[in-house]
Parts: structure tokens; C-alpha cells; sequence
């Protein structure tokens, strides 16, 4: 009763009162100041916080701030989950993002989870002040400096459009304007660099600032990790089993006193002289062929099957084999299933031991199918849809195509009875089992325009045991994951979202897992491809950027709340397809390596060694800084004008102070020659202030010349807003002038696919019928053509180290780039948004960029990753929060593998 106040309230509900108080101002709304920047916090509705809150806690009744621990070990920082937040590489601590906004993208009212801000140039005050002279009015045609062919073609529509007349009174109007601007205000530009008031935003280095530091680490434990000393020391077990070919523990043969069928343990099988196991056939079906049925009405109709085909092959056989006199079947051959509970109102199986007999049962079904003579596909009846049925199942699939060519189907109606059971054999090769059993096997895309982009993973298996092609190890392993992704392994259970599938897949490569009864459907294929040396798949997914899909499938799938894991549909059912960028998974080649497997809720994700990365700014542009070498001769003459009329005001004012104290003494001295000394220096002052101001004359376009100049070779960074704009105006928020410095990278994202140049390789901007430079209305109609999810927003990327502008769609705005690959002459680079309670960084999106940038980036040691965005994360959750869903696994533990056989 000590943690119990007289209000009724324990420590724990006053801590999450205080926590819930403090979401609610982070989401007021309301106008607040940062850094000296004025933004507007987001927007939740007070009933909204509760989700929100549930959205942020890492454990269950988290209601303390919580501690980030830097890459020094150090966590004095605590601070309460609340906005999305980024890791301030100045300060080594979380801190709540601020995005800028254009004023189009401030005006969308979807829920933000950061705060915004408007466009915030930096523009040193010279810059700035330089351009206001050369042109007040900001007409384009006088912005100055290099015009490229897009640009001179617009202006001379727009010369073409303009009468005479206006075009006569707008070069007046501006010649005035820019005359009066020059006299009255170039002087300052000189004056303040005289006194050293500013820093010249220019240097004769001719070396450029480079990229920012990142640097962040992974303290905790991965769940599953390649070499055991990086595991929690909890968990000491090895992750692979010796692959070993295991011979059935059952079969099924004739009791030899009373004629009937039983169940006998192999050893007991084995020929007394040679110690062989006698030949048997392997039964396979489908349970859901036989709806409504249970075990003890199936297990006679089996056993008339078993008769038929039995007598069927030993009339085939070679009269020097033995005869065939045994069989397989699940209900016979796999130990019983475990008793059930049930837990939230959901029935469950009673936690299997990975050293179980069912569950070695289980995963031993493959070697059952590799030992058999002969194996059978029992259907009901010989119609498509039996055929289908059976073929839609998850474990069916490895049976058959590890029997390749040993494989025949028998047709038996379950309602015949003994006396009048017929059964109908057919031979069938695996290459006619594809058209008859997998005919017409949906494809994801085929209302999105993109078939061609999908593989048929179901035929590529077939051919490769077949013997018709060969595929490597990598795509073996990702057409079966694909191929048994989109079966099913129970009714409304889907292949992606179940740990059956990994399991399933097991029977067809060569290293076993170690059952775990905790893990998730990605946790268990991660640890399927490590442990098999699938040549480094995961570090190849974790750069592959999978297509959208159909939007309204992907409401029916979370309608039916068939995920428990986010991101699985992409992550698995299409993981041979070709990505957004038109390549497979074998084509990109890691430049980092994956050495865990993480082990978060509804999250897919992994522990990464040797990324690179470097941070992306959002909250304003930073402050330029031109390098120049000053070798031509224009740089050296506009430096000479900025820097000589500086010396002619400083020389100035050293006359004025020199006239001043003559002028003090002369008070007390009755000298002529001081009284005419005092003049002389006056009449100098005015001479060399008058000199200064002429030659200030110039100084406007003394720095546009220093700044135009030096514009390949600025500071480097990677900066970020919300929304879009014209290269135009970008350029001249971060420049303060345009000299056509920028252009959209060539290739880096899905959007550049129609911003490249016909015969060179650089991005173009899109321009209307006019020649101008098109605005929102062009991204909207790209957002529908490739098909954008509405949960996400247009972000610009902007890389003023190679001067280039990419547009990207995410649903939050990533705070730091990632290079994981590489693939097609350019850098695969994953943008990630962060939560730092979690310490894990949230795959938002993947775009390509220049190689050069690998070596400008900082190498990091362990990163965790989320191979799905935080809203794909956010949504599973909710989604099983508002349905009532089991909890993940985990949080309740539920067997490695509870079904058997289809």
C-alpha cells in the first residue's frame, strides 16, 4: 500500500499520467521556438494520445522517461518518447525532429509525427544584400550567371509573349531600381567586411567542408547471431543442425498374424542380413480436399488407398526388387499433436520442445519424401479445383519437388466404400503438374501494369529439379521463399505470415535450423539464410526497395488482419520479383554485413556491421561556405574590387580619427600648421571615402562572380524538405542567387525515371509546354502513375556535394543514409527515420547514389535496421490491438511448427 497515494493512483499510474501530459503538449499544435527557428508542432486529438502512446512504448507499462546510450557509453540523457526524433552528431543525444516545409506541403492536414517549419534559407548577409542591388524586383531574366538551353528557351517564350512595350518598361523599372539599390546600399557590403563585422563566405582554399559525421552503435544483444559469441549469453544454442539425410522413424506396413494395417518403428524394419529399410511409398494430400473430416474416417479410406497403390507398384516392379509392402502418412508417421489451451480466446497448442518427436517429425517430412520409392498425390476427385486445392498448400509443394520425377497421382472419391472403391493412377511429370495444379497462380501485379516484373517462382523451381536449368544457392533460396509465400498452410493462414514457411522451405536446402519456439516468419527465414550461406541474402534485401503493389489488395490483406509481422507481403511474397529499380536481389552486391537478427515486435529486423552513413538536415538549409582557389582572372578582380574598396574605407576612417584628435589638440594649441593639417586630412577622408563608395559600386557584382564561381566545390551535406520546388527556387533558398548549379539526379529514385536526359546522363527538370519549370501539379500525376501509397509524402533530397535534387515518397522523413550496396555503377543507400528508445533505424526508403559518396561517408560499427518503414510498423500493431489479435511471439510462445502435412 506504499506505492498507493490517498488519490487512489499507484507510482506507475502517476509516472504514465505525467508521461501522457507531456505527448499532449508535443502534440498541441501550437507555434513554438527551437535553435531560433519558429515551427508548429503536430496535431493529435486528446482521445488520440492513448494510441500514440501505445505506438511509443517499447515494453509493455513503460512509463518512465527513458535512457539513450551514445557511442561512448554514456546515458545521462533520458527523455520522454514522444515526436520522431534524430541523432545529433554535434551533441551525441536524441533530439525531436523539425522538418521544413514548403508552404503547398504545410497545408496537408494528415497526421505528422514531427514538427514543421517554414523554408529557411541561410544565405550569408553579403550574398543576400549583393542580389537585392542587381535585382530588387527578383525578375528571372536578371538573376545572373550561367543560363543553361532549358532556361534560354523559356526565356525567349516568354520574350515572345511579352510585348515591346512592357518589355521596355521592365528593363527601365529595373536598370532604375538596381541603380538606386547600388548607391545606397553596396557601400555596406565593403564596410562590413572592412570591420570584420561578417566572415567572407569564400576561401582560397580550394579544398571543400565534407560531409557530416554519423556515428551510432547497437548495444544490445541480437537474438540470433552469426558467430555465438555475439548471441545473448542466454541463449547458447547453435542456430544450424549437421545436415544429415534422417530415415522415417514410422511406417505403415500389413501386420503380418491379423492382416491389418499398424504403425512400426523403422529399426524393427530393416532386412536381418543387409540391415536396409524395405521400400515404401509416400502418400501426400491435402487436408483441405477433405473439409470437415477427421482423422479416424481418413485413416481407413488411407488404407484402402495404400492397398491400391501398393498393388499397383508392385505389379511395375522389376521381378529382381523387392516387393513394396510399406507407406507414409502423416497421421500415422507424426507423432500426435500436443494438447491445446486456449489464450485470449484463441486455441493454442501446448509449447512443443524443439527435441520433441513431432517436431523432428515434422522437419524430417523431406527426407521421408528423398527415401521413398515412389510418392503419391491422393486426391478426392480429378477435377481443377482438387488439384488446385492440394497444390495451394505449403508443405505440399517441397514434397513433389523434391520427388521430381517419382511422383504419380491417384484419383479415390472419399465417399466410395469398401466394396465398390475404385481408384484411378495417372503418371505425371513435375513440368505437367505446373499447368494442372498450379494453373493460373495470381500474380501480384497484374492490376498494377507491372507483370512483366514478376517471376514465376513455382516454374523456376520446377526447371531446376528437373534438371533443365540451374539455379545458385541465392536463387533457390528466394524462389522457394517467394513460392511458398503465396501458398497458404491453413485456412485463412497465408504463406508470408506464418514461421511454417521457413520451415517448409528447410526440406530443400542443406543446413536444418534449430527449432525456436519464439521466433517470427522473418526471424526464422533470416536464420534459414544465415545459416546456409545463401550468399549474404539478407544484406542484399535490406538494399532491395519491393514494389507497392495493388492498393486495394493491400486493403483486403490488413482488412482480414492476415499479418502478423510488417512488411511481410513485401518482404516475402515478392522477394525474386525485380525491385522498384528494375533489379533482382542477385544483382546488388552488400557492402556490409549482417551479423544478427533482431528481435522486436511486428518489426522485421536485422544487426548490420560496416554501413556508412551520413546524416540528412531537415531543419534549415546550412550556411554555404564556397571554396575558391582564386586561379582565373575574374576571381581574382572580383576579390580584388571587394577587398580593395574595403582597404579605401579602412584608409578612410584611419584619416578621420587621425583629423579628430588633431582636431582635439588644436583646442589647446594656437599652431597654424595643426588647424591646416586637420583639413588636409578631412579633404583626404572625403577623397578615399568617395574612391570606396565608387568602387562599391561593383562589389554586388564582385561576390556574384566569388559565389557563381566556386559553386563546384561548396560544403557538403544532404539536406531535406517537405515537399517540392522548381531547381530554381531551391537554388536560390540555399545560394541566395541562381546559376543553374543544380539538377535532378539522373537515376538515384523511381521518380527520375522521367527526369533524364535523352542522350547525356543527367537529370533534366520537367518543364510544361512554355518551357517553364512545372510545379506541384506534375508530382501529383507522378504520385498516381507509379502507383504512390497515400500514407506517404513527397520529400526533397538535396546533395549540394554533387549539386543534384531527388525527390523521394516515404511516410516520415529519414534522418540519416545508409550505404548498404552497391548494383548498376552506383550505391544502393538506405534513408531511415530513428527511434531512439528503441536505438533502431526504420528503412522509409532506398535510393542509388554516386559511388564517390561510399568513401565521404562515416563507417559504422553494429546497426539495428527495420526492414519495414515505422508506419508499416505502427499500422500491424494497431491493427492487431483493434481486432483482438494474439500477441506477437514474442510475447506468448507458441510451438516452432504446429501443423503437419498438408
Amino acid at each position: 500500500m506504499g506505492a498507493v497515494l490517498s488519490s487512489g493512483k499507484t507510482k506507475g499510474q502517476r509516472e504514465r499520467e505525467k508521461w501522457r501530459r507531456h505527448v499532449a503538449r508535443q502534440y498541441d499544435g501550437g507555434h513554438h521556438k527551437t535553435a531560433g527557428i519558429r515551427y508548429r508542432r503536430p496535431y493529435l486529438a486528446p482521445e488520440r494520445i492513448e494510441d500514440r502512446m501505445a505506438e511509443l512504448e517499447k515494453v509493455e507499462g513503460q512509463e518512465k522517461k527513458l535512457r539513450y546510450m551514445n557511442i561512448y557509453g554514456e546515458n545521462d540523457h533520458e527523455k520522454y518518447p514522444d515526436l520522431d526524433t534524430y541523432y545529433s552528431t554535434t551533441k551525441d543525444i536524441p533530439r525531436r525532429l523539425v522538418v521544413q516545409a514548403t508552404p503547398e506541403a504545410q497545408k496537408d492536414t494528415r497526421d505528422r509525427h514531427w514538427g514543421h517549419s517554414k523554408i529557411n534559407g541561410n544565405i550569408p548577409f553579403v550574398v543576400r544584400l549583393a542580389e537585392f542591388c542587381l535585382n530588387p524586383f527578383r525578375f528571372e531574366r536578371y538573376d545572373g550567371g550561367f543560363v543553361d538551353e532549358d532556361d534560354e528557351k523559356a526565356e525567349e517564350i516568354r520574350r515572345k509573349k511579352m510585348s515591346v512595350g512592357c518589355r521596355i518598361v521592365q528593363t527601365t523599372v529595373h536598370l532604375i531600381a538596381s541603380t538606386i539599390c547600388t548607391l545606397a546600399f553596396a557601400w555596406i557590403i565593403q564596410l562590413m567586411l572592412s570591420f570584420q563585422v561578417i566572415t567572407a563566405p569564400w576561401n582560397d582554399s580550394g579544398a571543400a567542408d565534407s560531409y557530416d559525421f554519423y556515428e551510432n552503435v547497437h548495444w544490445e544483444w541480437p537474438r540470433h547471431a552469426v558467430n555465438m559469441l555475439d548471441q545473448s549469453p542466454e541463449n547458447t544454442k547453435p542456430q544450424t543442425t549437421v545436415t544429415k539425410l534422417m530415415i522415417p522413424r514410422r511406417l505403415v506396413v500389413k501386420d503380418e498374424s491379423t492382416g491389418k494395417w499398424v504403425v512400426r518403428k523403422t529399426d524393427n524394419l530393416r532386412d536381418k542380413h543387409t540391415g536396409m529399410l524395405q521400400p515404401y511409398v509416400f502418400l501426400s494430400f491435402s487436408r483441405a480436399n477433405f473439409p470437415k473430416v477427421r482423422d479416424e474416417e481418413l485413416r481407413p479410406f488411407f488404407y484402402r488407398v495404400a492397398e491400391g497403390v501398393l498393388k499397383y507398384e508392385n505389379e511395375l516392379r522389376d521381378a529382381r526388387d523387392p516387393p513394396v509392402e510399406a507407406f507414409w502418412v502423416d497421421m500415422d508417421c507424426v507423432a500426435s499433436e500436443p494438447p491445446t489451451v486456449v489464450q485470449n480466446g484463441v486455441k493454442r497448442n501446448i509449447i512443443i520442445s524443439p527435441d520433441s518427436e513431432m517436431t523432428k517429425d515434422i522437419n524430417s517430412i523431406c527426407d521421408a519424401v528423398r527415401c521413398a520409392k515412389r510418392v503419391y498425390v491422393v486426391l478426392p476427385s480429378d477435377d481443377s479445383e482438387s488439384k488446385r486445392t492440394w497444390g495451394q498448400r505449403i508443405w505440399t509443394l517441397p514434397e513433389v519437388l523434391l520427388a521430381a520425377e517419382k511422383t504419380r497421382y491417384c484419383i479415390s472419391p472419399f465417399t466410395a466404400t469398401p466394396e465398390d472403391h475404385e481408384m484411378q493412377i495417372n503418371n505425371v511429370l513435375l513440368t505437367d503438374m505446373y499447368h494442372s495444379f498450379w494453373a493460373g497462380h495470381p500474380s501480384r501485379y497484374h492490376l498494377t501494369g507491372h507483370e512483366e516484373d514478376h517471376e514465376d517462382a513455382i516454374t523456376h523451381l520446377v526447371n531446376h529439379y528437373t534438371n533443365k536449368t540451374k539455379l545458385s544457392e541465392l536463387q533457390l533460396f528466394t524462389f522457394a521463399i517467394q513460392a511458398l509465400a503465396q501458398l497458404t498452410s491453413g485456412s485463412g493462414t497465408r504463406g508470408e505470415s506464418t514461421v511454417e514457411l521457413a520451415y517448409a522451405a528447410m526440406g530443400l536446402l542443406a543446413y536444418r535450423l534449430t527449432p525456436d519456439i519464439d521466433e517470427d516468419v522473418f526471424q526464422a527465414v533470416a536464420r534459414l539464410s544465415l545459416v546456409n550461406d545463401s550468399n549474404q541474402l539478407l544484406e542484399r534485401l535490406l538494399c532491395l526497395w519491393p514494389g507497392y503493389g495493388d492498393p486495394e489488395e493491400q486493403r483486403q490483406l490488413q482488412a482480414a488482419g492476415g499479418y502478423k509481422l510488417a512488411s511481410s507481403d513485401k518482404l516475402l511474397r515478392n522477394i525474386a520479383d525485380r525491385d522498384q529499380y528494375s533489379v533482382h536481389l542477385w544483382d546488388i552486391n552488400p557492402l556490409c554485413d549482417v551479423v544478427g537478427i533482431g528481435n522486436d515486435p511486428f518489426t522485421p529486423t536485422v544487426i548490420t556491421d560496416r554501413c556508412r552513413g551520413i546524416p540528412i538536415r531537415w531543419k534549415k538549409f546550412p550556411r554555404m561556405r564556397y571554396a575558391q582557389d582564386l586561379a582565373s582572372f575574374r576571381t581574382t578582380l572580383s576579390q580584388t574590387v571587394v577587398y580593395v574598396g574595403a582597404w579605401f574605407f579602412l584608409t578612410a576612417l584611419g584619416l578621420l580619427s587621425t583629423a579628430v584628435s588633431f582636431a582635439m589638440a588644436n583646442n589647446t594649441s594656437s599652431s597654424r600648421d595643426l588647424k591646416i593639417s586637420v583639413g588636409s586630412y578631412l579633404y583626404g577622408t572625403a577623397i578615399y571615402v568617395g574612391v570606396g563608395w565608387a568602387i562599391s559600386w561593383f562589389s554586388p557584382l564582385a561576390v556574384r562572380q566569388l559565389c557563381h564561381g566556386g559553386s563546384s566545390r561548396v560544403a557538403c551535406h544532404l539536406v531535406g524538405f517537405e515537399g517540392t520546388m522548381t531547381l530554381r527556387e531551391i537554388e536560390k533558398e540555399i545560394y541566395g542567387n541562381y546559376n543553374a548549379r543544380l539538377s535532378y539526379a539522373a537515376s538515384s529514385s523511381i521518380f527520375s525515371k522521367s527526369l533524364r536526359h535523352r542522350s547525356l546522363r543527367v537529370g533534366i527538370e520537367p518543364r510544361d509546354e512554355d518551357g517553364e519549370p512545372m510545379g506541384s501539379h506534375y508530382w501529383k500525376e507522378q504520385r498516381t502513375k507509379l502507383n504512390i501509397p497515400k500514407s506517404h509524402r513527397l520529400f526533397t533530397i538535396v546533395d549540394t556535394g554533387d549539386m543534384t535534387v531527388t525527390v523521394i515518397a516515404a511516410e516520415r522523413p529519414p534522418v540519416v543514409a545508409l550505404i548498404c550496396g552497391r548494383e548498376g555503377g552506383m550505391v544502393r543507400s538506405l534513408l531511415c527515420s530513428w527511434r531512439f528508445e528503441t536505438n533502431c533505424l526504420y528503412r522509409e526508403c532506398v535510393v542509388r547514389m554516386r559511388s564517390s559518396l561510399e568513401d565521404q561517408a562515416t563507417p559504422n560499427d553494429w546497426l539495428k535496421i527495420s526492414l519495414a518503414s515505422q508506419g508499416e510498423v505502427s499500422e500491424t500493431r494497431r491493427l492487431f490491438q483493434e481486432k483482438e489479435f494474439p500477441l506477437p511471439p514474442q510475447s506468448v510462445k507458441v510451438p516452432a511448427v504446429h501443423s503437419v502435412t498438408a
